[in-house]
């Protein structure tokens, strides 16, 4: 049964550009029979038309082990989901596209949608904005629709107590949104940058406020479910405390999946931490066996704080 929210999530789909199916056609073509679907998110879904922005997808498969011929890989990928992987694409008209694109079962997606996922990784970044593509089915459609859903009530149900009984919708969301992106590796501009993004889709979250909470007042306010402030700051607060390392763990992870893996990993940690440690010609070859050492690098430096 379709619900009011899952209508609100139906109607942002927007057509891809004929660069982005292809590059959807070729990340299918690289994990024959294993490709269930595609969720397009980021800047680059705001962007589309912009050739300059790096495409993200969460490609959705049926098997880590059959998906992946590394074996290696495929244990990372069960233990510390999602494994990201660098896709080029250069196009008749001379454009290059680039792509990253994480890999995630699906029974792995729904289980990191649920009400029983406790970090925000996966719930936080898909109650934003997102297109499902090239669904295999209509059954996988709406499982992922479904997840989509429960993410986006997990979001509101972990955020609401943070209020006093009533919130503006931009504020609500805002606040949400930073609290899971202080659980990962990013800049300390995180509350611009959540705000940014609400605003962006203010009639959005404002549709979804609604469905979830009713009518706001003449203010623009809505009554929030009763909750413990204290308790659910201690919830964030743990998010925070595991969130950092797990994710770093998932970006060590993410260099042994393509070519230059490593260089990209330390671009990416030295952008969101300021930290960069010089590294070994046997570290880029073999970044899987070296790294714990170069987690522990890193966690001395304060890259995870």
């Amino acid at each position: 049964m379709t619900t009011n929210i899952q209508n609100i999530l139906a109607g942002e789909y927007v057509e891809p550009i004929p660069r982005i199916a292809a590059v959807c056609h070729d990340i299918r073509a690289r994990h024959p029979g294993r490709v269930l679907g595609f969720i397009y998110y980021g800047s680059s879904l705001r962007d589309m038309e912009d050739p300059d922005n790096m495409l993200d997808f969460y490609v959705i498969v049926d098997s880590y082990r059959k998906t992946h011929k590394n074996p290696i890989r495929m244990v990372l990928n069960k233990a510390f989901p999602p494994a990201v992987y660098y896709h080029e694409m250069e196009h008749q008209d001379g454009i290059k596209t680039t792509c990253k694109y994480s890999i995630m079962s699906l029974n792995g997606f729904e289980r990191r949608c649920s009400p029983s996922a406790f970090l925000s990784v996966t719930w936080g970044r898909f109650s934003q904005p997102c297109v499902v593509l090239y669904p295999e089915s209509e059954d996988v459609y709406n499982r992922i629709m479904a997840a989509r859903e429960t993410a986006i009530r997990r979001m509101a149900a972990q955020t609401a107590p943070l209020f006093d009984g009533r919130a503006t919708s931009p504020k609500f969301w805002a606040r949400g949104f930073l609290q899971s992106y202080r659980t990962e590796l990013r800049p300390e501009s995180s509350e611009g940058r959540a705000e940014e993004i609400v605003l962006r889709y203010e009639d959005r979250y404002a549709a979804i406020m609604t469905a979830l909470y009713g009518a706001p007042d003449a203010e623009g306010y809505y009554t929030l479910p009763a909750g413990s402030k204290r308790a659910m700051k201690t919830k964030w607060f743990f998010r925070r405390l595991l969130g950092k390392p797990a994710n770093a763990i998932r970006v060590l992870c993410s260099a042994a999946t393509f070519e230059g893996g490593l260089p990209y990993v330390q671009h990416k940690l030295e952008k969101h931490s300021g930290v960069r440690i010089p590294v070994t010609k046997s570290q880029i070859k073999h970044p899987v066996l070296w790294s714990p050492v170069l987690f522990y690098k890193y966690w001395r430096k304060g890259a995870f704080r």
